[in-house]
């Protein structure tokens, strides 16, 4: 046989496994063509989301309106796992479009774990993973696309989450944690849902970053209309993850490129790639911290998913500076106050050990985006990354870390 020398790497790969079963703080499903329709009130159905066939091709309605957040929204057929990773890793050596880099797509009958619990926690025991946080695809782009209809959104939102809870459960055998989510856009029905969630064994909720849309526009997640929410997530020790969607903060695409039509994932233009690729999760927990809530709330747990880490150095860099000119506008360092009540789970391609400097191993969460086509097909490969660091610090970030947030293992 001939030598081949990615295969001796991935043999080399599978060697280098932890001797412990990981904790992925960043799985995803692909939603059920009814993830939003199955618990709508038929009162609500047309507000909120339908399916239509429009030149000969299924679309989705959000709000009566084609929705092109997911280009293809039924998932079939849908890209293999980790078909992105040189794109994301910068190493587009050839100047692919990403239609190529996509490769062949698969029906996604040959992945039934993509939607079935029992054949992902199979394919999780194949993979060498005991848990993980299962989050949206098609949902983090659906507050942005109901902001103007507060009422359809909330309604949206409790259908998706009974429907989460119905086909992937919120707490799955203590392996499978699937996060409901959660709006702020009306702060009484926030708190009723909260409430809701939780009753039913939620143990952890997702928001998008960015500002809480409303009535009259946006407004920070840090002002005192959303205390009552931060309160009982913070009562009920459930930690609360920004995961990457569409927020509000696609609006400084349109300051720059007006005219340029609904955000479509995967068809980026440079220019927002290189101005403001982290301002949503930046921006997120500046206002957090600097409108108070942090420290009104000191024992929320907040969780970055899937918005990688490099924007922390910047933060802080801001933070401090604005402590330093104004310590009169902040009850506690507003760094130290991060530090204290985050956690961030970085893409592979981040520099690990900076973040570990900046924010302690202790804060750090290996996360693979299984089974999206920017992830890692291979999640454990994550691992590969983390060089320099201890076996203790090894098993911190693929492990205990996760595990001490859910109260798990």
């Amino acid at each position: 046989m001939a030598f081949d020398p990615e295969r001796t790497r991935e043999y080399a790969r599978r060697m280098a496994r932890p001797d412990f079963r990981a904790f992925d703080a960043d799985n995803h499903y692909y939603e059920a063509e009814d993830a939003f329709t199955r618990h709508i009130h038929p009162s609500m159905a047309k507000r909120c989301m339908q399916w239509a066939e429009v030149d000969g091709k299924k679309r989705l309605l959000v709000g009566g309106r084609i929705n092109k957040f997911i280009p293809n929204p039924s998932f079939d057929p849908i890209a293999r796992p980790g078909s992105l990773e040189d794109y994301f890793r910068g190493r587009n050596t050839e100047g692919l479009d990403l239609a190529t880099m996509f490769g062949d797509l698969d029906p996604i009958s040959e992945h039934p774990e993509f939607r079935d619990p029992a054949a992902r926690l199979a394919v999780m025991d194949d993979q060498g993973l005991e848990s993980a946080f299962l989050f949206p695809t098609l949902g983090v782009g659906m507050q942005e696309a109901l902001k103007h209809d507060t009422p359809a959104l909330q309604a949206a939102f409790a259908a998706f989450n009974s429907w989460l809870d119905e086909d992937w459960g919120f707490d799955r055998n203590g392996r499978l944690f699937a996060a409901p989510m959660i709006t702020l856009a009306d702060p009484d029905s926030a708190v009723t849902e909260i409430d809701r969630v939780l009753s039913m064994g939620a143990r952890i909720v997702t928001m998008v970053p960015g500002p809480v849309p409303t009535d009259d526009g946006y407004r920070s997640p840090g002002m005192a209309d959303y205390d009552p929410a931060w309160a009982r997530l913070e009562e009920a020790r459930v930690p609360v993850a920004f995961h990457a969607g569409l927020s509000g903060t696609s609006q400084y695409a349109k300051v720059w490129e007006s005219g340029t039509g609904q955000f479509e994932a995967f068809r980026h233009s440079a220019f927002p790639l290189v101005a403001f690729a982290d301002r949503s999760i930046s921006d997120t927990f500046a206002a957090l911290i600097c409108h108070g809530a942090l420290d009104r709330f000191p024992e929320l747990q907040l969780v970055s998913i899937e918005n990688g880490g490099m924007w922390v150095p910047e933060l802080f860099r801001h933070l401090t500076t604005a402590h330093g000119k104004m310590p009169f506008a902040f009850s506690s360092h507003p760094v130290e106050r991060f530090l204290t009540s985050v956690w961030v789970s970085p893409y592979f391609e981040d520099d690990m050990p900076l973040l570990k400097d900046l924010l302690g191993v202790d804060r750090l969460l290996f996360g693979s985006d299984f089974p999206h086509a920017e992830g890692l097909s291979e999640p454990l490969n994550f691992v590969d990354e983390l060089e320099g660091f201890t076996d203790d610090e090894v098993r911190k970030v693929m492990r205990d870390n996760a595990c001490r947030l859910v109260g798990a293992g």
